[in-house]
């Protein structure tokens, strides 16, 4: 980290697969924090995460778990089908923080990780008092943690 401190992250990722969604519960359950991916350019993608993980995620996980909606492909602005403002309107819906990236132009990609870190290892507001911001308003703190 930034700070000099090591964090060590175990990572599931299923790529939103349906063959893995009777194991998603277990997952959520353990889970400190959840990075949302959906494709910019693919209504359908956005729609599983809205229908879908949404209402998951609150049946299934802890209830301060942390988590970030991240809108990917901007390097294909063109061909975008889910507007910055859905994005946006559903984090915030959910009280989740939001942000956009590219893994081709990588843009913000090790940032939403960081991110992640941040609010995990650094809680500021309590359960009632998140809102859903931008990386560029996470705080960091200089002490070290570990988890």
């Amino acid at each position: 980290m930034n700070d000099g401190s090591i964090v060590k992250l175990i990572i599931k990722d299923t790529a939103g697969q349906e063959r893995f969604d009777s194991i998603n519960e277990r997952f959520y359950k353990d889970a400190d924090c959840c990075l949302l991916v959906y494709d910019i350019t693919n209504q359908a993608s956005f729609e599983k995460i809205k229908n879908y993980y949404v209402k998951t995620i609150e049946e299934n996980c802890k209830s301060y778990i942390k988590v970030i909606l991240l809108g990917n492909k901007t390097d294909l602005e063109e061909k975008r089908k889910i507007t910055l403002e859905e994005g946006i309107d559903l984090a915030f819906e959910n009280n989740y923080m939001f942000m956009e990236s590219s893994c081709s132009e990588n843009y913000n990609v090790s940032d939403a990780f960081t991110a992640l870190i941040e609010m995990t290892n650094h809680v500021h507001k309590t359960d009632n008092d998140i809102e859903a911001f931008s990386i560029k308003k996470v705080k960091t703190k200089k002490e070290k943690k570990f988890c």
